[in-house]
């Protein structure tokens, strides 16, 4: 099964060039599926929906989408009586879905916030709640992966200097430990990386796309993530864009014991 990681899609703050590299791109690559970790739009406006509807509607290809903290409205009453209707309305109904195939199983949680015990509402949170569902998931789960997406990265590589906190993060990393989660993807921080940690026996590999057609890239160009699985092994991709063309970066292979 091949998957195509995409993430901060940022329409409205975008750049046409590269979205239309992106989709020829995808279409040449044939993955079975599309991820989309988060930040669909820049200010979350009808407009900048629409026009993301329109990019996933010129995919041939299904695709798994998850908010993250630019989908919702900015300081107006929106943000707080309908957070998500313009994301339900335009993206998908179901803001963390779940998706089960032969060889991979995968679980979408929201991690954005309308409002957080901080000034930088741009962090995230993971509840009480959706560790239970997690777990609820997974333990159902009979397929060789197991691959959760979420927006904010549990995870910060030590070269890259943004702060992005993740409230409970020590928590959700239990239950991901517990859960023997295989792969997680995220994005916010544009700045794609992989990075393995061993949880309660399990190794686990930690995912992060840069911004897929973004003009608010920081230390790396556009870019994407491509991840081809067999029943034993995941062969990971780093795209990023040179020119007219998204170039393999970098590529590891994890096989499981």
């Amino acid at each position: 099964m091949r998957i195509a990681h995409i993430s901060d899609l940022h329409f409205g703050a975008h750049d046409r060039r590269v979205t239309e590299t992106l989709i020829s791109t995808l279409i040449e690559l044939e993955p079975d599926l599309v991820v989309a970790s988060g930040d669909i739009t820049q200010d979350a406006t009808v407009a900048e929906f629409v026009e993301a509807s329109e990019f996933f509607k010129l995919l041939p290809m299904p695709a798994f989408v998850i908010p993250g903290n630019h989908d919702l409205p900015g300081l107006d009453l929106r943000r707080f009586i309908q957070p998500w209707k313009r994301y339900r309305d335009h993206i998908a109904r179901e803001l963390e879905p779940e998706l089960q195939a032969d060889l991979v199983d995968i679980k979408g949680i929201n991690s954005a916030r309308m409002i957080l015990p901080s000034l930088n509402w741009a962090y995230g949170s993971i509840s009480a709640r959706q560790r239970h569902d997690i777990a609820d998931f997974f333990a159902a789960s009979t397929t060789p992966w197991r691959v959760l997406t979420v927006h904010h990265p549990p995870l910060n590589p030590p070269e890259f200097p943004l702060d992005v906190t993740l409230f409970n993060k020590g928590k959700f990393l239990e239950t991901l430990g517990e859960q023997k989660v295989d792969i997680v993807l995220s994005g916010h921080q544009h700045h794609a990386y992989v990075e393995t940690r061993i949880m309660n026996g399990h190794t686990t590999l930690f995912v992060c796309a840069s911004t897929a057609m973004s003009v608010r890239i920081r230390k790396q160009p556009q870019g994407f993530n491509l991840l081809d699985f067999k029943d034993k092994s995941v062969r990971i991709e780093l795209r990023q864009l040179s020119g007219d063309r998204f170039m393999t970066q970098s590529a590891v292979t994890h096989t499981k014991v």
